[in-house]
């Protein structure tokens, strides 16, 4: 959709796995999203959304940045998608993310609960479906890092591109991750 704005945790890690299925199957890789796990969409409209920039970087800068695997490839009915193994850390960063923007709700409010997800094929049929899963289970598991995150912002025709990156902060080894 065209002049909204979504916060992403980019992983780049697996855009070599997934770069050529989602440009087949997913159309927000024609659309400039790169692969990613979505923690706030809809955020605010653009012109709002520049005002929060600075709460923002202080708001991602207080999360200690994490290594994580993708351990598997999971479905919704017309969607098939790399699930990380920690998915309770993404909860409790969109979680936090929605305490401090309340107005701002994951895609919505439509779904009842949290799943972190980096989609991969969208909108297909089974057929599809098999084959993504086929093609990426021998992949598994992917080293990923959760080191930022990203403002993207959508221009008139739907078109997304990065308005800003926030850097995550230092990981601190000493002590258990307190979201």
């Amino acid at each position: 959709m065209a002049n909204e704005s979504a916060i992403i945790m980019p992983i780049a890690e697996v855009e070599p796995f997934v770069s050529s299925l989602r440009l087949q199957y997913d159309r927000s890789a024609a659309l400039g999203v790169p692969a990613h796990i979505t923690l706030l969409f809809p955020f605010y409209p653009p012109q709002k959304a520049e005002g929060q920039l600075e709460k923002l970087r202080e708001f991602f800068n207080s999360i200690p940045s994490f290594e994580f695997y993708f351990v598997e490839v999971r479905r919704f009915p017309r969607a098939a998608y790399l699930h990380p193994d920690q998915p309770e850390r993404f909860i409790k960063i969109i979680n936090r993310l929605v305490q401090k923007w309340p107005d701002c709700k994951p895609y919505g409010g439509a779904f009842p609960d949290i799943v972190p997800h980096l989609t991969v094929a969208d909108q297909v049929d089974v057929g599809v479906l098999n084959s993504v899963q086929t093609s990426l289970c021998d992949r598994l598991p992917i080293p990923s890092i959760a080191a930022e995150a990203w403002l993207l912002f959508s221009d008139d025709v739907g078109f997304w591109s990065r308005r800003e990156r926030f850097r995550l902060g230092v990981p601190d080894k000493g002590r258990k991750w307190g979201l």
